[in-house]
């Protein structure tokens, strides 16, 4: 009965392992590789076969390639995220139908967004730019153009103000530096970069979450490093008072 149950156990682990790293896997891998940026794709496509051999010295057809090339695939969307001036010469590069001209930013909101399934706690300013086609002023609404996460686990009333007052002082500087491209394309299509800054800190959802991930990690660790501090404390003070009575 025994002996019967183990190998159903072991049919079932065989099985659902086999759904897991064949089928679900795979598909949740795709799906997060064609909606990531093109440059992210081509990245991952040309750098995981080379150092996956580079390093293992094995053939690529293997399950431990898989999670190898979801590594490089995460740490190319990490730093990209960090980079816009490379994000928006990126899109320069794979969109050469698309043109710069000049515009300007005429209005801006800043709001904030809880912490929610489809998003992080956030800042975020939406902006109305003004740019000239034919000699007509076009102006385009952006919605969250500009991000502020606020790498926290809970934000208190301050801590919203304070990331707001932030990025409101942020866009201001942008706005007044021109620390930003407009660009459209013949469909009439526009596209707002900004900042054009080579690296934020801030603007970078994969930083800041792993920020929040390293501050729980810290949390944790300390707690359960407390019990044996106050037994190590307490020791030592015992140990101290044997010493004076002797």
């Amino acid at each position: 009965m025994n002996n019967s149950n183990e190998s159903y156990l072991k049919e079932t682990r065989r099985f659902s392992d086999k759904i897991t790293f064949k089928f679900l896997m795979p598909l949740l891998y795709l799906i997060f590789f064609v909606t990531s940026p093109l440059i992210t794709i081509i990245l991952t496509l040309v750098l995981s076969p080379l150092l996956f051999i580079l390093f293992f010295n094995r053939k690529i057809f293997s399950r431990k390639f898989l999670y190898f090339s979801f590594a490089v695939y995460l740490t190319m969307s990490f730093i990209y995220s960090c980079l816009p001036r490379y994000q928006y010469q990126s899109f320069r590069l794979f969109h050469p139908q698309w043109t710069e001209v000049v515009g300007k930013i005429v209005d801006y909101k800043i709001s904030w967004t809880p912490t929610t399934k489809q998003s992080a706690a956030s800042s975020y300013a939406s902006i109305t730019y003004a740019y000239q086609v034919g000699g007509k002023e076009q102006r385009v609404y952006a919605s969250k153009a500009i991000t502020r996460y606020s790498g926290n686990v809970w934000n208190t009333d301050a801590d919203i103000a304070g990331h707001n007052l932030a990025l409101k002082r942020t866009v201001e500087a942008y706005v007044n530096s021109k620390n930003y491209k407009i660009l459209v394309n013949e469909q009439a299509d526009s596209a707002l970069f900004i900042p054009l800054d080579y690296f934020t800190f801030w603007g970078s959802f994969y930083l800041q979450l792993i920020v929040i991930i390293l501050k729980i990690g810290l949390t944790i660790g300390i707690v359960v490093s407390l019990p044996f501090i106050y037994a190590y404390v307490l020791e030592r003070v015992k140990e101290d008072r044997r010493r004076n009575y002797r």
